[in-house]
């Protein structure tokens, strides 16, 4: 099955996979000097994977130019994933469906909050049937079985559902998806006079940092890789990251692997939990958007660039430095938040 022009399938020059052209690419890579002088540090570049194209960007959509044509290869009509139910993939995959017009159901953790706002808002207008699992643990066995019983249904229907789960069967599918833009920085970098020393990625599934941190190694790349923590402990996370890196090198006949020592992780961002704003979180948004124009959400992008702030203050990124920041998107979290705004400083 081929799906309609203009999205045609194509072989992915970097990592010879087969993908769909349907993300806006190459996304611009801006300077953010105002931010970077209130940072404390020497330089700041943003990829701006939030102006990646439809249903408002995101750095998931990269990602979903592999599953979609892994999906639409395989016969599929309908995609059926799960997450939290304010995820920015979820909404990515909605969009993505519509735009080809696939089905899509979304089985969502209730435990995020219901309430028809921010992404869950979107998900409903994008056309996605929605489902709510009492799972609250992303990598719960449970979940998968939910998700295989839901693609049943869709069968007996006469359906042909393709079942999408980050933090299972469509893990290495998802790492490539950033291995090849990690072949994109790589050019952004040369064409800005040089490589950053540091790179900052905001991490849920993790998938974006296992692919960047693998492409980086693959092209020899100096820049250390500092992966934030919106989810997931760092014991728990950095295996995750190897193994699924592991996995993906393994697909493409990658000749390194990604080894724990291979990129940074820091967890103290979490705050208040998955989903949920931190103080540290808020005041990011807030001086991002006051120095650059720019704005991130507080549960994701945020956190990220909270997590920046602190790894300079405590020396872990020098004064010295130059730092690019993936701006993952993430921008329905700022209306699903509006309340917390009203109390920040």
């Amino acid at each position: 099955m081929t799906p309609p022009a203009p999205f045609p399938v194509v072989r992915d020059a970097t990592t010879g996979l087969d993908r769909l052209v349907l993300s806006r690419l190459p996304t611009p890579l801006e300077g953010a000097p105002r931010l970077a002088a209130s940072l404390g540090i020497a330089g700041l570049s943003v990829k701006r994977e939030d102006l990646a194209g439809y249903a408002l960007g995101g750095n998931k959509l990269r990602q979903l130019d592999f599953i979609l044509a892994e999906a639409l290869n395989a016969g599929a009509d309908t995609l059926v994933t799960t997450a939290g139910s304010q995820s920015n993939f979820c909404r990515s995959l909605a969009g993505a469906a519509a735009r080809t017009g696939l089905a899509c159901h979304l089985h969502l953790r209730a435990a995020t909050g219901t309430a028809l706002v921010g992404n869950l808002l979107l998900d409903r207008i994008l056309g996605a049937e929605i489902t709510f699992t009492a799972a609250t643990d992303p990598w719960d066995p449970a979940i998968a079985v939910e998700l295989d019983a839901i693609a049943d249904r869709h069968r007996a229907a006469g359906r042909r559902p393709h079942v999408v789960q980050l933090t299972g069967v469509t893990a290495a599918t998802g790492v490539a998806g950033w291995v090849s833009g990690a072949a994109e920085l790589a050019a952004d970098f040369a064409a800005a006079g040089g490589a950053p020393d540091v790179m900052v990625v905001v991490c849920g599934s993790g998938l974006s940092l296992a692919g960047i941190a693998l492409g980086f190694r693959s092209l020899g790349l100096p820049t250390r890789v500092l992966g934030v923590s919106a989810q997931q402990p760092e014991a728990r996370l950095r295996p995750w990251v190897v193994e699924v890196a592991a996995q993906a090198a393994a697909r493409l006949g990658l000749a390194v692997r990604l080894g724990p020592d291979d990129f940074d992780l820091a967890d103290g961002e979490i705050g208040p939990g998955y989903g949920r704003p931190s103080e540290a979180s808020l005041a990011a948004v807030s001086l991002a958007g006051r120095t650059e124009g720019l704005l991130l959400d507080p549960v994701y992008t945020g956190k990220g660039m909270a997590g920046l702030a602190a790894a300079i203050r405590a020396g872990r990124v020098p004064a010295s430095a130059r730092v690019c920041f993936l701006h993952s998107g993430g921008t329905p979290g700022l209306f699903a938040h509006a309340e917390a705004f009203g109390v920040a400083s």
